[in-house]
């Protein structure tokens, strides 16, 4: 990989346009488990595959077991409400989100017909409020299937000022990103970023 192809594709993330959701698509519950099933049945409604426009990758949703899917996205942050209301994303996010990386899979153990997992990025507003998508696609011998996604509070424009070492006048709501939970979305973000940013802090 070029560090021009690097370039090109931060630059198509910082321009994308972000999911916008109200958070209301998801019946809520008060009992979080409650929650849980509901965005577990909307998931099941959305299960087919959808084509991503970036890399034009057609790739598949399903309920999941041993390769992901909605299983695999409900089985962590499900206390998060917002995690849970994001699964009524997830068409959009396998659409519009930016491929940023791949990774090959070190654990052929658990998954030996996963060859690697693609990492995507894309923003995301829930209610107005801002969100980082990291969505992780696993590629099987014959099939490209959703794996699992995490939210990142923080619009992806500020976070790849962040990642790229680029300061601005701080903010109550800034944090620095160690604070953040996602350290693979870190680490894909920085890993590119070091190697295309100019003299000037510039792309």
């Amino acid at each position: 990989m070029t560090n021009w192809e690097k370039t090109i594709r931060m630059k198509k993330l910082r321009n994308s346009k972000p999911i916008e959701i109200t958070g209301e698509e998801i019946t809520p519950s008060e009992d979080l488990k409650q929650y849980k099933k509901n965005a577990l049945e909307y998931g099941k409604t959305l299960r087919g595959k959808y084509t991503n426009k970036d890399t034009s990758k057609s790739i598949l949703l399903g309920r999941g077991k041993k390769h992901g899917g909605l299983n695999e996205v409900l089985h962590h942050d499900y206390k998060d409400i917002e995690h849970l209301q994001s699964v009524a994303a997830i068409p959009q996010i396998i659409e519009d989100s930016i491929f940023i990386d791949s990774i090959a899979n070190e654990d052929k153990t658990k998954n030996p017909d996963i060859e690697g997992y693609d990492y995507y990025v894309v923003g995301l507003k829930i209610n107005g409020e801002d969100y980082t998508v990291k969505a992780v696609i696993a590629n099987g011998t014959n099939v490209e299937q959703y794996y699992d996604h995490k939210l990142t509070q923080i619009e992806k424009g500020k976070l790849l000022d962040l990642s790229a070492g680029i300061t601005s006048p701080p903010t109550n709501k800034d944090a620095p990103l160690s604070d953040y939970k996602d350290k693979r979305l870190i680490s894909i973000l920085q890993t590119n970023f070091s190697k295309i940013i100019d003299e000037n802090g510039e792309l």
